[in-house]
């Protein structure tokens, strides 16, 4: 005899997740608007050089991690959407969620302590050699640095959270005996 089909989730669980996951998709387009505008312009003994975000390799990490877990925002919110029209979850979708929600959450928290360790280090390192004051450029591009891995932790928050609600979900899912 064939087990029961399960409960789909209540409306206020699927409205939690869905908000949940439109979040961490905001999370992670600001940050990636942040690191990939963040440039700035060095003047130094008459010489001027223009810094870019990917002349920093955290920051290039920051956002390669930022863009591979929009990607997989995106495709989770299409489930998520998907699962909230119907009722219904597909059974591949508990362990891509489950998996997936682990993977990705701690690539963004790995990118998110680089970007704090790199803005911390070169601002230091830029606070020994130059004196500067909150007015100048240099402040400005490593207060966008924390600025986005400040945007990518609460995208790993986020997306932490949703982790432990598809462990729950994945724990609680039928058994298909063929």
């Amino acid at each position: 005899m064939a087990p029961p089909p399960p409960s789909p989730p209540s409306v206020m669980l699927r409205t939690v997740l869905l908000l949940l996951r439109v979040l961490t998709a905001a999370f992670l387009v600001i940050t990636v608007a942040l690191v990939s505008t963040n440039t700035v312009t060095l003047e130094i003994q008459g010489t001027s050089i223009k810094m870019h975000f990917n002349d920093v390799y955290a920051y290039r990490y920051m956002l390669s991690a930022a863009v591979i877990g929009l990607g997989y925002a995106f495709v989770q919110l299409v489930f998520t959407i998907s699962q909230f029209a119907t009722g219904t979850i597909h059974p591949f979708n508990y362990l891509f969620s489950f998996y997936g929600d682990k993977i990705i959450s701690y690539l963004l928290a790995t990118g998110s302590a680089a970007g704090f360790g790199v803005s911390k280090d070169l601002k230091d390192t830029y606070l020994a050699l130059i004196e500067f004051d909150s007015a100048d450029p240099v402040d400005n591009f490593f207060s966008k640095g924390y600025a986005s891995a400040s945007l990518l932790l609460f995208a790993f928050v986020s997306l932490a959270i949703l982790s432990v609600f598809s462990s729950l979900a994945l724990s609680k899912r039928p058994i298909q005996v063929s």
